[in-house]
């Protein structure tokens, strides 16, 4: 942990990492995978929480990947007990759990919809990094711990 950081500075950051996190579950969430792609660096590292051992290297690898996403699938993440710890000025941590339901309605239904599931709780840990001044995704690791 950077002491020199004020407590001002660190709750931006932490406020940032959350944010860019966040980002991404809606990017996906709304069927946006070029978005959720631009949450990450360059270099970056996904790992699907489906496919926890499969790391996906690289800001295209990941767009390509998210984009094989079944397309009639509706999704909503939610990302709770997030916690942000901040390194550097441009180096962070996180955790957040992860709790995913999905349901594939039949074409052209209008929402809502009904699932009857399944339902995922898991975890994503992430670290985050400051590219010329903007906060990306270094590394984001899914798992999944609980099916319902």
């Amino acid at each position: 942990m950077d002491s020199t950081l004020s407590t001002s500075e660190r709750l931006e950051i932490e406020l940032a990492c959350q944010r860019i996190g966040i980002a991404y579950l809606h990017a996906i969430d709304h069927g946006d995978p070029d978005a959720a792609a631009e949450c990450f660096a360059e270099q970056g590292v996904l790992a699907r929480p489906m496919q926890p051992q499969q790391l996906i290297r690289g800001r295209e690898a990941i767009r390509a990947s998210l984009k094989s996403r079944p397309k009639g699938l509706v999704t909503r993440h939610l990302a709770t007990n997030v916690v942000i710890d901040v390194a550097s000025r441009d180096a962070a941590s996180g955790l957040c759990v992860l709790t995913m339901i999905g349901c594939s309605p039949a074409e052209g239904a209008q929402a809502p919809h009904e699932s009857a599931g399944p339902l995922y709780f898991g975890e994503f840990r992430d670290r985050f990094v400051r590219v010329a001044g903007e906060w990306k995704i270094l590394e984001r690791l899914g798992s999944i711990a609980v099916k319902y």
